[in-house]
């Protein structure tokens, strides 16, 4: 079954597969936090799962994975860009919307930060019934905030 992305929902999964890969890039078996989620299905020692933990208000550890509700993307890569400066890193998955006031004050052209366009293709995970979803159809990316 094929589901369609819903705007008003910001709990999509990230797929496992696609993890897995990110992690093996960089020699890790775990994030040290997934900063924002609503359950625990990222390999990580810790978990802000919302709305218990909201990681826009709590320090992050060392080694961050952050897939952030899209609808208030701005805020969380504000939060990671600030985290930075004290020395941690995040790796984000965010939609490629360049144009944005987010993209052009923290990320594009800053000297220790990152970016992979992904290709279209990358299916989340429906957070109820864990089923992958239809291609997601717009441009996201890959983030890398290097702690300083």
């Amino acid at each position: 079954m094929k589901y369609k992305y819903n705007s008003d929902r910001q709990d999509y999964l990230t797929p496992e597969d696609f993890i897995n890969k990110i992690l093996a890039k960089y020699n890790r078996q775990e994030f040290d936090l997934d900063t924002c989620c609503s359950q625990k299905n990222i390999p990580a020692k810790h978990h802000f799962v919302y709305p218990e933990k909201n990681g826009l208000q709590l320090e992050w550890n060392n080694f961050n994975w952050c897939n952030p509700p899209y609808k208030y993307c701005d805020k969380w890569v504000k939060k990671a860009y600030h985290e930075q400066i004290i020395g941690h890193s995040t790796i984000m998955l965010i939609p490629a919307r360049t144009e944005t006031a987010y993209w052009q004050d923290y990320i594009l052209e800053k000297e220790n930060v990152k970016i992979k366009f992904l290709r279209k293709g990358l299916r989340f995970l429906h957070p109820e019934t864990k089923e992958k979803m239809g291609i997601y159809k717009n441009a996201l990316a890959l983030v890398y905030f290097k702690g300083l």
